[in-house]
C-alpha cells in the first residue's frame, strides 16, 4: 500500500495538534509526559512498516535539518516565554551556576567516561558529552515553571527552565571543539605509533 507523503504529513500534523490539545488532560494523572508519548508513537509507527517511505533522516537531510531547527526554536521559545523574572546576576544565579559550572563539568565527565570506559575517540566523547549535557526543554517541561504570573516558579523550577532555554548556545562551543578535534586528529585512544 502506498501513501501520498503530503497526505501523511497533513495527517501527522493534525494528529500532533490533537495530541497537544487533548493529551495533557488525559495524561494529567499518569506518570507520562506528552513528549514520551510522542516518542513512543513514533517508534511504533516507523517500526511497524505502515509507512512505505524510508524514514532514514539521511535520505531527506535538508528537510530533516529544517524541521529539527523549527522544533528547537519552538521548544526554546516556549521555555523562554514561561520566564517572568527580571534579568539580574543575583536573580539568575542558579541559571549561571548550571550553565557555567555544572554543564561543562557534565560534558567533561561524560567525555572522560566515553574515552576511558567506552573506548571512544576524544572527538566522539566530546560530541557525546555536548549532546547529553544540556537539559532538553521539551522533556523537562513537566518540572519547569508554569505560565508567567502563576506563582509556581520556585528556584529549582526556574533554574531548570532558564537553563533549558539557554544551554544549547553554551553547548555549541563544545560541539565545535569536538569537530575541531576530529578534523585535526588531535588525539585518539590506543597505543602511540611513530
Amino acid at each position: 500500500m502506498h501513501f501520498d507523503p503530503y497526505i501523511v504529513f497533513l495527517f501527522g500534523l493534525g494528529a500532533v495538534v490533537l495530541l497537544v490539545s487533548w493529551a495533557p488532560v488525559g495524561l494529567a494523572r499518569l506518570p507520562m509526559s506528552l513528549a514520551i508519548l510522542c516518542v513512543g508513537l513514533g517508534i511504533g509507527i516507523f517500526s511497524s512498516g505502515v509507512l512505505s517511505f524510508n524514514p532514514d533522516p539521511r535520505t531527506y537531510d535538508t528537510i530533516t535539518e529544517r524541521l529539527t531547527e523549527i522544533v528547537v526554536i519552538i521548544s526554546l521559545m516556549g521555555a523562554g516565554l514561561k520566564l517572568d523574572r527580571p534579568l539580574s546576576w543575583r536573580g539568575w544565579s542558579s541559571t549561571w551556576r548550571l550553565l557555567v559550572i555544572a554543564m561543562p563539568l557534565t560534558i567533561a565527565a561524560t567525555a572522560f567516561l566515553g574515552v576511558a570506559g567506552m573506548g571512544f575517540s576524544l572527538a566522539m566523547a566530546l560530541l557525546l558529552g555536548a549532546s547529553l549535557a544540556p537539559t532538553d526543554p521539551v522533556l523537562a517541561s513537566d518540572v519547569q515553571v508554569g505560565p508567567p504570573r502563576t506563582g509556581d516558579g520556585d528556584e529549582v523550577r526556574f533554574g531548570l527552565t532558564s537553563e533549558a532555554g539557554l544551554n544549547d548556545a553554551f553547548a555549541f562551543p563544545f560541539v565545535h571543539f569536538a569537530i575541531l578535534v576530529a578534523a585535526g586528529g588531535l588525539w585518539s585512544p590506543g597505543p602511540m605509533t611513530q
